[in-house]
């Protein structure tokens, strides 16, 4: 009988990029290869049930050991196995309360492993713990809606962002992509699939952003979304990829944050309330429960006077 390889499990895996959920196949399955990135993408809840669970599993197993070693372990009295299993959490975090001792080579010998495994937990758990706290993040907060209208007789794409930490973030650039499904005879040809275009925005860059920015395209005959309306938003499946990045001056770091907008949250016509109030000289006022708020443009043309009499 020939020898034959072992085949790497495949398994199916899911994305959601915005509102599509992306399901693949055929890829090997080699999640605890790298055990690192699961610590670092799982929530919290599951990363400490995960540290109890091993934290649990080592530990019935290193009270078993010196369960059966004959006298592995002394102590004023001969002791239960509770009291070995509580004996091995204290060993395994490096602790002991001098209430039971190894003695003999095997238990030593156990003894010495659970001390190895134990230091090497605590310092990944720890690790792993810190690195989480301190990886750098924005909070950026933004709009629910992007705006399409008419602006200064042109036609314009509009969405507004805010930073919520209030503090700085130093040389602040935001990025606006449009994302469609093209089809041959859609933005200038090419191949059918999904395709990315950089829409160029009036001001990409702000030195001090601490409080709202609004982003603006043009929407003219350069604009991938020239001459798009709401049901060709629908057929091409378009949607927005919003990034920002920039220097967190409390973090000393760079940050970035990502948005992403699905083609029936854009509205047209409209405006966004305004946030911000000056209250008083020197003082300015911003009303965030109204950041996602839009209200519609009036186009009715004003009623010419007439002439009576």
């Amino acid at each position: 009988m020939l020898f034959r390889p072992r085949q790497p499990r495949v398994h199916q895996w899911r994305l959601w990029i915005g509102r599509r959920l992306i399901i693949g196949r055929g890829l090997p399955r080699h999640r605890w290869r790298d055990i690192f990135h699961l610590c670092m993408t799982i929530s919290w809840p599951r990363l400490i049930a995960g540290f109890v669970g091993y934290f649990l599993v080592v530990n019935f197993g290193f009270s078993i050991l010196f369960w059966l070693g004959k006298d592995a372990l002394v102590g004023a009295s001969k002791p239960a196995y509770l009291d070995i299993l509580f004996f091995s959490f204290e060993m395994f975090g490096t602790v002991s309360f001098g209430g039971l001792v190894p003695a003999s080579l095997y238990g030593h010998l156990v003894a010495t492993l659970e001390i190895l495994i134990g230091l090497g937990s605590v310092s990944v758990m720890t690790g792993l713990s810190f690195a989480r706290f301190t990886r750098p993040q924005a909070n950026i907060l933004f709009t629910a809606h992007p705006l399409i209208h008419q602006q200064d007789h042109q036609s314009m794409l509009m969405l507004r962002i805010a930073n919520t930490r209030h503090n700085f973030l130093s040389d602040a650039l935001a990025k606006v992509w449009f994302m469609a499904n093209l089809r041959e005879q859609a933005l200038g040809g090419g191949p059918r699939g999904r395709r990315s275009y950089r829409l160029k925005l009036l001001r990409d860059e702000n030195p001090v952003f601490a409080l709202s920015w609004t982003l603006y395209h043009v929407i003219d005959d350069t604009s991938p979304l020239q001459g798009l309306t709401a049901e060709d938003f629908a057929a091409l499946d378009a949607g927005l990829a919003v990034i920002l990045t920039g220097y967190d001056e409390n973090y000393a770091q760079e940050v970035r944050a990502r948005h992403l907008y699905h083609y029936d949250d854009f509205r047209r016509d409209h405006d966004y309330v305004d946030v911000i109030e000056e209250t008083a000289p020197g003082i300015v006022e911003v009303d965030y429960s109204r950041f996602h708020e839009t209200r519609p443009i009036d186009r009715t043309p004003p009623i010419a006077p007439t002439n009576q009499g």
